[in-house]
C-alpha cells in the first residue's frame, strides 16, 4: 500500500512537469504567456478548470493543465484523490525585473514562484516550490512545438 509521504514526491515531479517547456499553449511555453496577465493565480489542483467560471481562454487551460499534470503524478505514485482533503498551487511574479535566457536570447524577464501544497485526510501538510525565470512571450525569439505535441491544445 502507498504512503500518504509519497505527497512529497507527487508534488516535486508535478512542479518539475508544469514548469517545463511542455506546459504550452498553442505551441508555446504557457508561462511565458501566461506572464502578461500575472499578477498572483492560486488553482485547486482537484477541480477541473470547467468548473471554475469567468476564466479565458489562458488562464482555464494553466489551470485544466495544473489539474491534469497533479493527477497523472498521483497516478503514477499510487495515490488517489479521496486521501486528499486539498491540493492547490499559487503562481506569483516577482516584482523586480531580471535577465536570463529565452531559448537561444538574452530576455527582460521575471522570477516566478510556483508552490504546490496539500493537505492529506490524516492532516498531514506537503509543500514544495519552484522559483522559475519567466521571459513574456516573444514569437519571433521562441520555438514553436507542434500544437498536439503535449500541453493543452
Amino acid at each position: 500500500m502507498t504512503t500518504r509521504r509519497v505527497m512529497r514526491i507527487v508534488l516535486h515531479n508535478f512542479l518539475d512537469t508544469y514548469t517545463s517547456r511542455y506546459s504550452d499553449y498553442r505551441g508555446y511555453w504557457l508561462h511565458g504567456q501566461l506572464l502578461a496577465d500575472l499578477g498572483q493565480f492560486e488553482f485547486n489542483l482537484l477541480e477541473l478548470a470547467s468548473d471554475s467560471p469567468n476564466s479565458d481562454g489562458l488562464v482555464a487551460a494553466a489551470r485544466l493543465l495544473a489539474s491534469r499534470r497533479f493527477t497523472e503524478q498521483l497516478q503514477k505514485a499510487g495515490l488517489t484523490q479521496d486521501m486528499i482533503q486539498e491540493a492547490r498551487l499559487q503562481i506569483a511574479k516577482i516584482d523586480e525585473v531580471v535577465k536570463g535566457w529565452q531559448g537561444d536570447f538574452m530576455a527582460d524577464g521575471h522570477m516566478v514562484r510556483f508552490n504546490a501544497r496539500s493537505v492529506m485526510d490524516n492532516g498531514s501538510v506537503y509543500q514544495d516550490e519552484r522559483i522559475v525565470f519567466v521571459a513574456p512571450h516573444d514569437p519571433a525569439k521562441e520555438r514553436r512545438c507542434h500544437v498536439t505535441d503535449s500541453g493543452t491544445q
